[in-house]
């Protein structure tokens, strides 16, 4: 047996021990933030496309009851005022399991929108 392969045994083996986590986690990390960079573009169309709506003429609890139905985890909240409409839309993200389980990220996203000429302000509701 010769001397050289002797001294290396096992390197590979540690050196895969080491980097097979690592990149694990860095594939496992990548694909958490690419799922919360999707969450929070869903949020961000939903709050504009529902400020939108308002500021047209529909109803807010109407609105935010689509919004509830189509996301129930979305908490929604339409705030109305003599310039515009604001509508905010606020989802907690959970990590899923082990160490982390009970941490979440808030995703909150919001969209002012001015009234659409001809529209009744008084008669939008809560």
């Amino acid at each position: 047996m010769n001397a050289d392969y002797s001294r290396e045994d096992g390197y590979v083996v540690a050196e895969a021990a080491i980097v097979l986590p690592v990149m694990a986690a860095i594939g496992v990390s990548t694909v958490g933030l690419v799922f919360l960079a999707l969450v929070g573009l869903g949020l961000h169309d939903a709050v504009h496309s529902a400020s939108r709506l308002v500021a047209r003429g529909a109803a807010a609890s109407e609105v935010r009851d689509a919004i509830s139905s189509v996301h129930p985890s979305i908490v929604v909240t339409v705030t109305p005022s003599p310039q515009g409409v604001t509508v905010s839309a606020r989802r907690d993200i959970r990590v899923l399991s082990g160490f982390f389980g009970g941490w979440s990220f808030p995703l909150e996203r919001h969209a002012t929108v001015p009234w659409e000429v001809g529209v009744h302000r008084g008669a939008i509701g809560p």
